[in-house]
């Protein structure tokens, strides 16, 4: 649980902090600061790109728009997914104080399990449409290279998180 979320609040930082930048570098005035900034962002989008499908990013050469729509689907994602995030922190929070003050029941455990099963399942159903998206967004070749990569290590089960 907390792999995940930590991955979802990188990258909403990421994507925050690219925000921040642009809108910085609009009120600056200064000779070179449009490019600047456009770097910056360019930079930051592909951090995310990496993230999501590293170790095969460089061998998916995506283009410049593959990357701005996945980035912006990823970006999306973690969006939503982040109250969802916040509330198992809630409920795990619960759970503990309930537990260190003697006062926690097996009911109350089974409800707040199945409360979080519930927002589990949600992130997850998210991470899934994203994933879906990210695929209809590659071309043909590009997604053969990602189905190769889920077969060559699969075992380990490490391409970024696409596999999570």
């Amino acid at each position: 649980m907390k792999a995940p979320k930590l991955l979802f609040l990188a990258l909403i930082i990421i994507a925050a902090s690219a925000g921040l930048a642009t809108a910085q570098a609009t009120i600056s005035v200064k000779p070179g600061s449009p490019r600047q900034a456009a770097n910056m962002a360019d930079e930051q989008d592909n951090e995310i790109i990496d993230e999501i499908f590293s170790p095969i990013t460089q061998r998916l050469n995506l283009t410049a728009s593959q990357k701005f729509r996945i980035t912006n689907i990823a970006t999306a994602t973690m969006l939503q997914a982040e109250p969802l995030f916040q509330q198992l922190d809630e409920l795990d929070d619960r759970l503990s104080e309930a537990a260190f003050e003697g006062r926690l029941q097996e009911s109350a455990i089974r409800e707040v399990s199945e409360k979080q099963a519930a927002l589990l399942s949600q992130i997850i159903s998210m991470k899934a449409r994203a994933k879906m998206s990210f695929y209809r967004i590659l071309t043909a070749e590009q997604r053969a290279v990602v189905v190769d990569q889920f077969r060559l290590h699969a075992a380990e089960g490490n391409l970024g998180s696409i596999s999570n």
